[in-house]
């Protein structure tokens, strides 16, 4: 429940120099020719359009993952099951060094919590995505910049810089490299990074109560999951100045995982007809992936310096092959097994035009046009064993295509009078869809909409230190291959099935936001004020059918409307100290004429942490963590409370850096307990999970160079792509695993 609207670039510089000049730290101390020297790293910086947190700055970036710091960044919650949420909704896109990663987008907490954050500079929060930006995303754009970038434009010296970094923990390992130069008109970078983190024994007891005229009919499951997850991420970046006026960037990343988990469960069936016993063991290996590859022009007019024209292309996909075997100790019911491949593939062409409004740089005129080609694919096969080997069930088994062609044109206004800034745009989405099936070609249809996308926003800069912004956006959000999936999974759970929805529409958001910054070399101040409402929202919904069944799809079932106030404070009471409070709360009402069901409550998620500078130049971090009860249409979800604590002490000149850090809950047992609950008039579900975090972890980092000699250069614009929705909560994936 987050939002902003912003400084200028003036404004920043301006209060940086004063903060200087008041000799007060937002960071850390260095030495220069034997004196103390009080050196400025202001961790958040706000722009017209979007919120910075420069991770690079933050000393627990060397003991953290990406998601941690997640918890830190303005307008950002994560809950206790490690659920993203932007300005409120769980519906946004996730871009690396602003280029879409459609794998990060489909299932962020999952990948987020392996990646370091020792990989990822700065986080972007673009908080009102204007018409130049694909009108997918309700709540935002998360941006993960992991290159070096100049925010200056000028002409760069040549040189280089690099670093590798060492992790090794109680729950895992891992490293990563980084490598950049420059030479003449060339300049490169190189990002790697690898891990492997594991979870033994993660508990979870699943039971499900069924209301019948009889008698309820009741089911339990109780199972402990090992969870091993390798990650692996990869970039890298290439521009080329051809003059002073034009200029080509090429690019290319990879992100992967490969989840292998084994699980043993016991189930027990209880009604006043039948009581019924078995138990299993479920393995599974998913290997997921997101490539993309992308290439940019730029020309730019000599006449006319803040006049650019930029041509695009890139490719993305995300590969995914799976597999999944559930064997029975009953001797009853028959072993099953699943092979499944999916894959979301696209094309994306797009020009961009900006200039000025006259000889006035302070009115900006934006236009552009794009088209993208995108194939959702899924091949999916059952088997049921015989007694002598897996046999094929075509029946349960889905080769399903889904076509999705995405024209847009856009116009964007933008301009200062005095103390005001305006802000306001169009944006016009076509969409043509086409799914085929198969082996059931009769299922087979073509579909076609089209929406306009307004946005607008102003701000009234009160002072130099203090401004206030009111702003309008409406965004969309497609569903996903997970989402549109027709394939039945009948694999983990025999009495429980899940399956996607072909018939799916885009849901529409509409988004108010007033909100208020200060800033003073002792305090940055950003709160926010927010009102949303879905009418047409896609969620999940399980019901009952064939018997003692229970189904999960998805559908357009939700009206929604929340009420979100958040709260960043930092508070630098002395050159060694630092305090970070990131807190939000709101209230939810969600609303299903189609379920006749409703719910609603309060939520609230905070953040409170110290960053203090002790003798001998050791920092010292301690958080704590906490977040509620998260509601849902058909039921809830608990909170958690952990806390952190770390040591961070650098060498040779900064260019060594080694951390020690602790992981603990701060409730009682042994991990983190999550409860989650749906209920309706004819079932009650209750999940009950327990993962053990407590760990401790120790980062070695070596750099090497000067880092503020090298960056790949960046067109001003580049390909900014929707993104469509296919996340999974920590509970449902774990649950996945474990016989839920």
């Amino acid at each position: 429940m987050k939002r902003i609207i912003i400084t200028t670039i003036a404004l920043i510089s301006a209060m940086a120099a004063y903060a200087q000049e008041q000799t007060s730290v937002l960071a850390d101390t260095i030495s220069l020719d034997g004196s103390a020297v009080v050196a400025q790293k202001i961790l958040v910086k706000m722009d017209a359009d979007r919120v910075t947190y420069k991770v690079e700055d933050d000393i627990d970036a060397k003991t953290s993952t990406v998601l941690e710091m997640l918890r830190k960044v303005p307008m950002v919650s994560v809950d206790a099951q490690d659920n993203i949420t932007v300005n409120g909704s769980s519906s946004f896109q996730v871009y690396v060094d602003g280029m879409p990663n459609q794998m990060l987008s489909a299932n962020p907490s999952q990948i987020l919590k392996m990646m370091p954050a020792t990989a990822v500079k700065h986080i972007e929060v673009i908080t009102n995505p204007g018409a130049k930006y694909d009108a997918e995303g309700v709540g935002g754009v998360i941006n993960l910049i992991t290159g070096l970038q100049k925010e200056d434009g000028k002409s760069l010296a040549e040189g280089q810089y690099g670093s590798v970094t060492l992790q090794g923990s109680t729950k895992g390992y891992g490293g990563g490299i980084f490598y950049s130069m420059q030479k003449g008109k060339w300049a490169f970078s190189l990002t790697g990074n690898a891990s492997n983190t594991y979870v033994n024994g993660a508990e979870s007891t699943i039971e499900r109560i069924q209301k019948l005229p009889g008698g309820d009919f009741v089911t339990a499951t109780n199972g402990v999951a090992d969870i091993q997850t390798p990650f692996y991420n990869g970039s890298l970046n290439l521009s080329y100045e051809i003059d002073s006026l034009n200029l080509i960037t090429v690019g290319a990343g990879y992100t992967g995982t490969n989840v292998s988990t084994v699980s043993d469960y016991q189930t027990e069936m209880k009604s006043p007809l039948l009581e019924y016993a078995y138990e299993g063991t479920i393995s599974s290996k998913t290997l997921a992936n997101s490539i993309t590859a992308n290439v940019d022009y730029q020309h730019s007019w000599a006449s006319q310096p803040d006049r650019s024209l930029v041509v695009s292309y890139q490719f993305s996909g995300t590969p995914t092959g799976s597999d999944m075997e559930n064997r029975f100790d009953d001797g009853i019911l028959p072993d099953r097994r699943n092979d499944g491949f999916t894959n979301s593939a696209s094309h994306i062409v797009q020009a961009d035009f900006s200039t000025p409004l006259g000889s006035d740089a302070g009115h900006m005129l934006g236009a552009g046009a794009k088209f993208t080609a995108r194939h959702n694919s899924s091949d999916q096969d059952s088997f049921i064993y015989d007694g002598n080997d897996y046999a094929y069930v075509p029946e349960s088994s889905v080769l399903y295509d889904f076509y999705n062609n995405i024209g847009a044109l856009y116009a964007e206004y933008s301009g200062k009078f005095g103390p005001v800034d305006i802000k306001a745009g169009a944006r016009y989405e076509h969409t043509w869809q086409n799914v085929a099936y198969e082996h059931t070609p009769e299922m087979n249809f073509k579909l076609d909409y089209g929406n306009l996308v307004p946005n607008a926003s102003v701000q009234y800069n009160i002072s130099m230190v203090q401004n206030i912004g009111l702003s309008y956006n409406m965004r969309i959000s497609r569903p996903g291959i997970t989402y549109l999936n027709p394939f039945v999974d009948n694999i983990s759970d025999p009495s429980a099935i899940s399956y996607g929805n072909p018939n799916l529409r885009p849901e529409t958001g509409h988004n108010v936001i007033l909100t208020y910054n200060y800033f003073s070399p002792k305090w940055i101040l950003n709160m926010s004020l927010r009102q949303g409402f879905v009418r047409n929202g896609m969620s999940s919904y399980s019901f009952y059918d064939n018997g003692h069944i229970m189904n999960t799809t998805y559908g357009n079932i939700v009206n929604s409307s929340t009420t979100g106030l958040n709260a960043f404070v930092i508070w630098i009471p002395g050159q060694k100290t630092r305090v970070i409070l990131n807190g939000s709360t709101g209230y939810s009402y969600f609303r299903s004429k189609e379920l006749d069901q409703k719910n609603s409550g309060w939520t609230y998620t905070a953040l409170l942490g110290l960053q203090q500078t002790l003798p001998w130049d050791l920092r010292l971090s301690a958080n704590t963590i906490a977040s509620g009860r998260t509601v849902t249409l058909q039921g809830w979800s608990s909170g958690i409370m952990v806390g952190t604590l770390g040591l961070t002490k650098t060498f040779l000149d900064d260019r060594l850096g080694v951390s020690l850090s602790g992981l603990t809950h701060l409730t009682g047992g042994r991990g983190i307990i999550v409860e989650a609950v749906s209920e309706t008039k004819d079932f009650v579900s209750r999940t009950v999970t327990g993962i053990p975090i407590r760990m401790v972890s120790i980062n070695i980092t070596f750099s090497f160079g000067k880092q503020d000699k090298v960056s790949v250069k960046k067109t001003r614009k580049t390909i900014e792509t929707d993104t469509q929705l296919e996340s999974k909560s920590m509970t449902e994936s774990v649950g996945t695993v474990m016989q839920m």
